[in-house]
């Protein structure tokens, strides 16, 4: 079975009445910590606008923190799917990682992304834990799901690897240095598919390619009389 098909079978079984209130709950807390933030956010809002009760939304999450964390899950998990896609279906190297840069990158330029990210930033002074739990839950967990594809590549003998997660690291910085951090710093920057794609396609080519051209040796080469 593909893994598309896996996919839709998931999809369309049903949902338990806890599964649909957890959502509810997570849709919710994500709209009312993007506009007031994390620490004037009101988990009485938030019930409030997802339904339910708060003792129902504290059994589920424990606390504002675990509400949040689980929100940051659910983001990473539509991010990491695509990857997940990718190494069941044994997708040839080139192929794969131009599709996984484009979903990354456009997830990440997605308007609530982006202020997402900005929100997390802002709290590392003052709470250095929400940052360094969704660094453990979101990036690193991304990283990991891309070196788990790229080390099915290699056994498939398309590439070489010294280091899966290291090499999984820096290709989402490639891809996300340009086009993320200009929309980070200016809210003008919407860069449609098309750029998306050029961009990634550039970091495929130069990640697995290189851009020095191959020098013969001199001294491997014979001089030719006249």
């Amino acid at each position: 079975m593909s893994a598309a098909q896996n996919k839709a079978i998931k999809q369309a079984e049903p949902q338990s009445r806890g599964d649909k209130r957890r959502a509810a709950f997570i849709a919710a807390a994500r709209q009312v910590f993007l506009e007031q933030g994390y620490e004037a956010a009101s988990m009485s809002e938030i019930v409030l606008r997802a339904g339910g009760s708060l003792s129902t939304l504290y059994s589920q999450f424990g606390d504002k923190q675990g509400l949040f964390i689980s929100m940051l899950d659910a983001r990473v998990r539509q991010i990491t799917e695509s990857m997940g896609v990718e190494l069941s279906a044994h997708t040839p190297v080139e192929e794969g990682l131009r599709r996984i840069g484009e979903q990354f990158t456009s997830k990440l330029l997605e308007p609530e992304s982006l202020e997402m990210y900005r929100l997390i930033v802002g709290l590392a002074r003052k709470f250095p834990e929400i940052p360094r739990e969704f660094q453990r839950r979101g990036p690193d967990k991304i990283r990991q799901a891309l070196a788990d594809y790229l080390v099915d590549r290699e056994e498939a003998g398309e590439i070489r690897l010294e280091d899966p997660y290291r090499t999984a690291s820096l290709f989402l910085e490639m891809t996300r240095s340009g086009l993320v951090s200009r929309a980070l710093l200016d809210e003008e920057v919407r860069p449609n598919a098309e750029e998306i794609r050029t961009s990634v396609n550039i970091v495929v080519d130069m990640f697995l390619h290189g851009i020095i051209r191959y020098q013969p040796d001199p001294a491997n080469t014979k001089t030719v009389k006249a």
